[in-house]
């Protein structure tokens, strides 16, 4: 699936603009700072923003490991995209699984409930980042590369006007945010001027335009299904729309 005509004129003329230059160089330094302080590892989920950041870190030090972390609450082209455009860039990755179904203890609470996708949540721990913490200390890395950006909730804006785009965390483990300023459109900006593909889940949306789409689980929570989430899934995963509703979700 390609993306609008009009979407993609828009992109690469961002990627001409001196903003999307001036937060390009930004992140760069801010990479470079990065590598002076610790060993980091990428940490990869498939989604736009990390895609850019892996690209754009990987750049200017190929040797940065490359994790990611898979589910069967997955959008189901998130690991052929990730396997496509891995082969395409040269990116040795390591997969990081749990060892149950995501989907099945999610159903035995309440399906849709906010609060799995809290950092706080032992689904969230056991299924993610407990994984990825474990893979992390693997490699040897006290350092995590992150996609996130400030413009993507009033949440992450706080976290990163206070916290900066590399920081340390209470552990002593360090974190950056080498794309915290940049916009959704710097993003496609910089897939499109450096022929990355894009993931599917953004170009076929009807509710949405890819700017605005953040990918997380692929199951609705209450603020998602007000956007049309459902009938998304209907739409495009009668599959999972049916697994949805015989869990009773309308």
């Amino acid at each position: 699936m390609q993306a609008q005509q009009a979407d993609v004129l828009r992109w690469k003329l961002r990627a001409r603009s001196p903003e999307y230059k001036r937060h390009l160089d930004t992140s760069i330094q801010t990479i470079h700072r990065a590598q002076q302080a610790a060993e980091f590892v990428l940490s990869w989920s498939a989604g736009k923003d990390s895609t850019v950041m892996v690209h754009l870190v990987r750049s200017l030090y190929p040797d940065v490991p490359i994790m990611i972390q898979f589910d069967d609450c997955d959008w189901p082209e998130t690991r052929p995209y990730s396997v496509r455009v891995a082969s395409a860039q040269g990116w040795n990755h390591h997969v990081v699984e749990p060892d149950f179904s995501v989907w099945e203890r999610m159903a035995a609470g309440r399906i849709g409930e906010e609060a799995f996708c809290s950092q706080a949540h032992s689904l969230t721990q056991d299924s993610f980042l407990k994984p990825l913490a474990k893979k992390q200390a693997e490699l040897g890395c006290n350092g995590v590369y992150m996609g996130l950006r400030a413009n993507e909730s009033k949440a992450r804006n706080l976290h990163l006007m206070r916290r900066g785009e590399l920081y340390q965390i209470e552990d002593g483990e360090w974190r950056c945010c080498p794309l915290a300023k940049w916009t959704s459109e710097d993003i496609f900006a910089y897939m499109i001027q450096h022929d990355i593909e894009i993931n599917p889940c953004y170009l076929h949306n009807k509710f949405l335009p890819p700017d605005d789409i953040r990918l997380s689980w692929a199951v609705p929570t209450p603020t998602s299904m007000s956007h049309g989430d459902l009938e998304h899934y209907r739409h495009y995963y009668p599959a999972q729309f049916q697994k949805l509703r015989d869990l009773g979700v309308r």
